[in-house]
C-alpha cells in the first residue's frame, strides 16, 4: 500500500499529462492514467508495466507537482515483491542476485576473468588507500575492454588502489529500484562488513548505478565515495594525467540519468571531455536534467526493449554529426551501442574512460 504522506501527493496531480510525455516506456503504460486510476481504487500505482519503467526520474524531475512519481513506483513494486506477482525476468534477475551476487547467473569466479593478466593489488593481500569497486557490468565483454583500459590509466596517474576480486558482490542499486527491499538491505550489511574487514575509506566506482547507491543509500561511517571521472578530472588539473595524442573527433556526450539527474553531475564529464586535445564537443537536443534515458535502468537492460528508447537515442546522437558517442555508465554503453547497430550507424559508442586512454596512450 501507499503510505497516507505518498496518496496525498498523488491528490496533487492535474493530470496534464507531462509525466506520460517525459516517460521512456510510454509505449507500454501511461503513467498519467495510472495515477488517476490510483484515485479511483484508492490503492498503490497497480498495473504490470511497472517493470517498464527504468527509474530515469525524468518524469518526476519535470512534474510541475512536484509529486515523487518515481518514488510511488518504486513503493508500488515493493507491493508486487511481497506478493510474489513477478515477471519472470524480475523474479530471475533478483534471484541471479541473490545466488551469485550480479545479475548475468554467473560465478564469483569469473567476475575477475578480465583483470587475470593484469598486476592489480587486490586487497587481501595489499595495502591500499582507495577500493575501486568495478561493478556487474564487468561480467560483459565490452564493459570489460573499458575495466581494462581504466585500470591502466589509474595506475598511470599513481593511484594506490585495490580490487576486491571474488569478494566484490552488488551494490544493490536497481534491486532497491526493483522494490526488494529485502535483498538490498541483505547487499548492503555484506558489502559493509567487506569495507570494515579491510578498513575501506575511500571508494572509487565506475557505474552512476554504484555510485549513487554508495553515496545516498549507504550509512558506513566514514566512506568517501566518489566517481571515476571525479578522480581523473583532478588528475587533470594537478598535471599527473597527461594526454599525448590528439583525438580529431566530434564527439556528443549522453548524461546517464544516475550520474545526472540522481546526483546532480553535469558539468565535469563535459569538462574531462572538452580537455582532450583536438575534440569538438556538440550537444545532442535533449541533455543535462533533460537527457533521454538509454532504457536500460532498473534492470531492462536484460529484458525484451518494448520501448526501443537506446534507437531513438541513437538517432539523435546521429543528428548531430559527431563521430563519437560518450558516455559514462557501462549500462547506457551497452544500449545504446546496440541502438547504433539497429540503425546502422556509423557513430562509435565510447566510454569516456576510453576516449581518456586513447589521448594518453594512442589506442
Amino acid at each position: 500500500m501507499i503510505a497516507n504522506a505518498d496518496k496525498n501527493a498523488l491528490l496533487l496531480c492535474m493530470q496534464c499529462g507531462t509525466c506520460s510525455a517525459s516517460c521512456v516506456a510510454k509505449t507500454s503504460f501511461n503513467l498519467r492514467r495510472l495515477v488517476f486510476d490510483s484515485f479511483l481504487k484508492n490503492d498503490l500505482l497497480s498495473s504490470q508495466n511497472l517493470w517498464d519503467c527504468t527509474t530515469c526520474h525524468n518524469c518526476q524531475s519535470r512534474c510541475p507537482r512536484g509529486i515523487p512519481l518515481t518514488d510511488l513506483i518504486v513503493e508500488s513494486r515493493k507491493g508486487f515483491v511481497e506478493s510474489g506477482v513477478l515477471p519472470t525476468e524480475i523474479r530471475d534477475y533478483l534471484t541471479s542476485i541473490q545466488k551469485f551476487k550480479n545479475p548475468f547467473g554467473q560465478s564469483k569466479q569469473k567476475r575477475v576473468e578480465w583483470a587475470k593478466d593484469l598486476d592489480l593489488k587486490v586487497v587481501e593481500e595489499d595495502e591500499f588507500e582507495w577500493l575501486w569497486w568495478v561493478g556487474c557490468m564487468v561480467y560483459d565483454p565490452r564493459t570489460a575492454e573499458v575495466a581494462r583500459k581504466t585500470a591502466r590509466i589509474l595506475e598511470s596517474i599513481g593511484l594506490n588502489f585495490a580490487i576486491l576480486g571474488k569478494e566484490e558482490g552488488c551494490c544493490g542499486n536497481d534491486v532497491l529500484s526493483m522494490g526488494e527491499e529485502g535483498l538490498f538491505e541483505l547487499l548492503k550489511e555484506e558489502n559493509e562488513s567487506i569495507f570494515e574487514k579491510y578498513g575501506v575509506k575511500k571508494l572509487v566506482v565506475s557505474s552512476p548505478h554504484c555510485y549513487n547507491t554508495f553515496k545516498n543509500h549507504y550509512d558506513f561511517a566514514g566512506l568517501e565515495v566518489v566517481s571515476i571521472l571525479e578522480l581523473v578530472y583532478d588528475a587533470i588539473r594537478k598535471g599527473t594525467l597527461e594526454f599525448k595524442y590528439d583525438v580529431e573527433a566530434s564527439v556528443t556526450y549522453h548524461d546517464p540519468c544516475y550520474l545526472g539527474r540522481y546526483n546532480g553531475m553535469y558539468d565535469l564529464p563535459r569538462e574531462v571531455l572538452k580537455s582532450i586535445y583536438n575534440i569538438e564537443f556538440v550537444e545532442m537536443r535533449r541533455i543535462r536534467e533533460n537527457s533521454f534515458c538509454c532504457g536500460g535502468g532498473s534492470g531492462n537492460f536484460l529484458r525484451e526493449n518494448r520501448s526501443r528508447s537506446n534507437v531513438s537515442r541513437a538517432r539523435e546522437a546521429v543528428s548531430t554529426n559527431a563521430d563519437i558517442l560518450a558516455v559514462a555508465c557501462p549500462i547506457c554503453l551497452n544500449m545504446l551501442e546496440d541502438g547504433v547497430k539497429t540503425i546502422n550507424a556509423e557513430i562509435e559508442v565510447m566510454d569516456i574512460m576510453e576516449i581518456i586512454h586513447l589521448a594518453m596512450f594512442g589506442e
